[in-house]
């Protein structure tokens, strides 16, 4: 009887192991810190240049006031905020607030494709 337990015992160890390194994969995969750079200035008040970003790389609802980054078609990513989501095709109107720093702004580049959306911003901090 003793040796049946410690084959169940072990079994279950390599279980919780193996559903502990899914869990750390999976967080690894859908989430990805960013730094801003620390010699430019950022485009939303709520951030400081140097802040790291904790970026939901998969999010499943885009909402205003969410902080977002967004892909331009040359490749380059820029930090702006959601002011509206557009019900019929969940097309984003984007914005930034900060007046001294230039960003991307649907006032120059129109409805922005939520497919454009790299991230949204769940959190940041100074490193």
């Amino acid at each position: 009887m003793r040796a049946s337990q410690a084959v169940l015992l072990r079994r279950i160890r390599r279980l919780t192991v193996l559903l502990a390194v899914a869990g750390v994969a999976y967080l690894v995969m859908r989430f990805d810190i960013v730094g801003l750079p620390e010699d430019r200035c950022c485009p939303l008040t709520r951030f400081e240049p140097g802040d790291r970003l904790i970026v939901d790389g998969s999010p499943t609802t885009l909402s205003p006031a969410d902080a977002v980054l967004v892909r331009t078609a040359d490749g380059s990513l820029h930090l702006t905020r959601i002011s509206a989501v557009r019900s019929k095709d969940g097309a984003i109107w984007c914005e930034t607030d900060a007046p001294d720093c230039p960003g991307l702004s649907s006032e120059d580049v129109g409805w922005i494709d939520p497919r454009a959306v790299d991230g949204r911003v769940l959190m940041s901090w100074e490193f």
